[in-house]
Order: C-alpha cells, then sequence, then structure tokens
C-alpha cells in the first residue's frame, strides 16, 4: 500500500467506532482494547467512566498495529510527551495535516492568533483537511464518538502528532514517497542534534527514524570512546 492508503486505513479504523458512546455502555470495547494492551502505559487500566479521548485515538492505533509510530497513553498530555520523544511532534498548528495526523486541542486557547502552547484537553484523529476546514474524528467528544469541522489553524488546535505512516510502507516491502528535501529536525531537538553531530555520534541522516538496538550500543560506544573509556 501507499502512504496515503495507509493513512487512509488509519481513518477508516476511526470511523468504524462513529456512535459508540458511554450511555449505553458501547464504548467499553474501545476501554476494554486500550486495557488489552501490553504493555500498558504506565500500568494505568482506564475506568469506564475516566475521559477517553486519548484512550479512543490510542485503540485505533493498537487495533491496527501502529502503536511503534502512534504511541498509546490515556493522558492528552503525556501523547503529546511521546510523539515529542519519536520526533513526530509538529508545534505550529497553522501547518496544515495530513489525514490520519492527530489533532490536539486546549480549550482555554484564547485567540486564534499565535501560537498556542497551553495544556492540551483533548484530542482526536484528522479525517480530512481540505478548503482551510479539519474534519476530526474524536472519542468522547459529548460522551461519543463523533466528527467535528473546524477551521484549520483556528481557536483551540494545540499542535499535532504526526506517525510516520511511511515507515509502514517500507514494512510491507514498498518503499517510501521520496520526501521533498531531508526531513527535518524538530526544533526542541535541534541543539541537542547539532551536538551529536559535532560528537560523531550520527551523521546528519534520519533525525526522525527510529533505530535498532546495535545502533543504540554504537551510539553508547562511540559516547564512550569521546571520553576515552
Amino acid at each position: 500500500m501507499t502512504e496515503r492508503e495507509i493513512r487512509e486505513q488509519a481513518v477508516k479504523a476511526a470511523r468504524e467506532w462513529l456512535g459508540k458512546k458511554e450511555s449505553d455502555g458501547s464504548h467499553s470495547a474501545i476501554i476494554d482494547l486500550y486495557n488489552a494492551h501490553t504493555p500498558l502505559p504506565r500500568g494505568y487500566k482506564v475506568r469506564y467512566t475516566d475521559a477517553w479521548c486519548a484512550t479512543y485515538v490510542s485503540a485505533v492505533f493498537i487495533k491496527l498495529g501502529y502503536t511503534d509510530i502512534a504511541p498509546p497513553e490515556c493522558s492528552c498530555t503525556r501523547m503529546i510527551d511521546l510523539y515529542k520523544a519519536i520526533g513526530a511532534w509538529q508545534e505550529d498548528e497553522s501547518v496544515t495535516p495530513q489525514i490520519g495526523d492527530v489533532a490536539f486541542y486546549d480549550w482555554q486557547d484564547s485567540t486564534a492568533a499565535g501560537d498556542n502552547r497551553g495544556a492540551p484537553d483533548h484530542v482526536g484523529i484528522v479525517a480530512a483537511a481540505s478548503g482551510g476546514m479539519l474534519t476530526v474524528i474524536e472519542g468522547n467528544y459529548g460522551g461519543a464518538v463523533k466528527e467535528r469541522v473546524l477551521q484549520a489553524n483556528g481557536r483551540y488546535l494545540r499542535g499535532f502528532g504526526q506517525p510516520a505512516y511511511w515507515q509502514k510502507t517500507s514494512a510491507q516491502g514498498i518503499a517510501p514517497a521520496t520526501p521533498s528535501g531531508p526531513p527535518a529536525v524538530s526544533s526542541w531537538a535541534a541543539v541537542a542534534w547539532a551536538w551529536a553531530q559535532a560528537m560523531g555520534l550520527c551523521d546528519a541522516t534520519r533525525p526522525r527514524d527510529p533505530i535498532t538496538r546495535e545502533e543504540f550500543v554504537t551510539i553508547l560506544h562511540r559516547f564512550a570512546q569521546s571520553f576515552g573509556k
């Protein structure tokens, strides 16, 4: 499959739970799938009465087997931290997301102007982005899985998680599309990335890729050698 097809697959999986809601207990299937995942994030078993927007997003990716590119969590704040840790966080909400990206909200955002850096309150999966508008599928939207339509770069948007769907095309034996230019280093990692290159711990490629165990131990070995050990 192409990257676009894999993104569409994620949106399809998200839509399969449309209409599930707390009032009749049908949302319990989402909670149960999340709680069955191992390892359970932070060892916390989500209750049916908990807020479950992040749990819903996580369950979609658990269902697809994509937790390596979309880290599961039941907390919006912690989920953002995990996206940052894998270099898949887009802080600038003026960037138009692609379908399958993960949209975070801050209901305390007072204006549409500028970059919102507030604490996230809610999250969903982008199902469409066209004509300056976004359609986002969300769990726990009024106690149910529903779609929300809002203006791109509008009020309340906090930023986006950007799962590396292209990695799934490669995993299935199909080469990913060639990106337009080298992958960008996240702003929060730029100083550390430059230091790692100066120390000879890595080259200037693949700043957002996961690493293998042998690459990890090689980095550790080079770091130790830099101190003459």
